[in-house]
């Protein structure tokens, strides 16, 4: 059987639901969007396939923002908040920091040769420092307890000093420990003794001076010598070989004073 259609009922209804789903259709060719603005909500989602998102005053995005792939940053950007990134962030241009910058355990920053790491251990270069300050470079190490290593050169805690090899003073230097000096210059080199005197190696060879300066010990033309006005000897003293005196000569009419015992010691006559 055929429709019969009643041509007494309107059709306005029909076209009043068309009207809505016009107006409610989205157009995505050429789509202009006012003042009222464009939500998605439900769970809905915009889906850019094949093309790109562009815009040209400002973006807010409240909640957050995942970005899998290459985000180029042209132009001044701006962080307020906390940043966290758990991979890798490569800086080619300049980058200046105002404030703190935190690097989290397990992380490292980098500048060419340079490393920071969170435990307080560094690299710079050649020079490194540990975690609990020692610094090392080469050979060298400062620790923080006050020792100084350089080489063969060692400082202690104490301050004493260990050298394993030659110790240098260039011309016009000194060595001084407390009230005496060394100085290569004075008399071919000599040793300066804070209550007077020294040690010097003079042309004729080593010579020791006394305080008052007219009293020396000296080697000369393989010889040893003592020049003083007064000469004490204090305890035995032993003769190997002649005894000559040259000074004041021979004396006659005077009875002896002085004999070698059987022992060889030299004794005094008291008659």
């Amino acid at each position: 059987m055929g429709q019969i259609n009643n041509i007494a009922q309107g059709t306005l209804d029909n076209w009043e639901r068309r009207l809505r789903a016009l107006e409610n259709a989205t157009n995505q060719n050429n789509m202009a969007i006012g003042r009222g603005g464009l939500t998605v909500h439900d769970g809905g989602m915009i889906t850019i396939e094949n093309g790109g998102l562009r815009v040209t005053g400002s973006a807010e995005i409240i909640g957050r923002l995942f970005a899998s792939g290459l985000v180029n940053f042209v132009g001044e950007v701006i962080i307020s908040g906390p940043l966290d990134v758990s991979g890798s962030v490569d800086v080619s241009g300049v980058m200046t920091v105002l404030n703190d910058l935190e690097i989290a355990s397990g992380g490292l920053f980098k500048a060419g040769d340079i490393e920071l790491r969170p435990d307080g251990s560094a690299k710079f270069g050649t020079m490194t420092i540990d975690p609990t300050g020692k610094i090392t470079s080469g050979t060298a190490e400062i620790n923080p307890d006050g020792s100084v290593k350089f080489g063969s050169f060692k400082i202690d805690t104490t301050g004493n000093v260990e050298i394993n090899a030659d110790l240098t003073v260039k011309t016009g230097g000194k060595i001084k420990a407390g009230g005496m000096t060394i100085d290569p210059a004075l008399f071919g080199g000599s040793v300066q003794f804070d209550a007077g005197g020294y040690l010097s190696g003079t042309a004729s060879g080593p010579q020791l001076t006394g305080p008052s300066g007219n009293a020396f010990v000296y080697t000369r033309s393989g010889r040893a010598g003592i020049q003083a006005t007064e000469v004490e000897l204090v305890g035995a003293t032993e003769v190997q070989g002649s005894l000559k005196v040259t000074a004041p000569g021979s004396i006659s009419g005077v009875e002896p004073n002085v004999y070698f015992d059987g022992n060889g010691q030299l004794r005094k006559i008291i008659t």
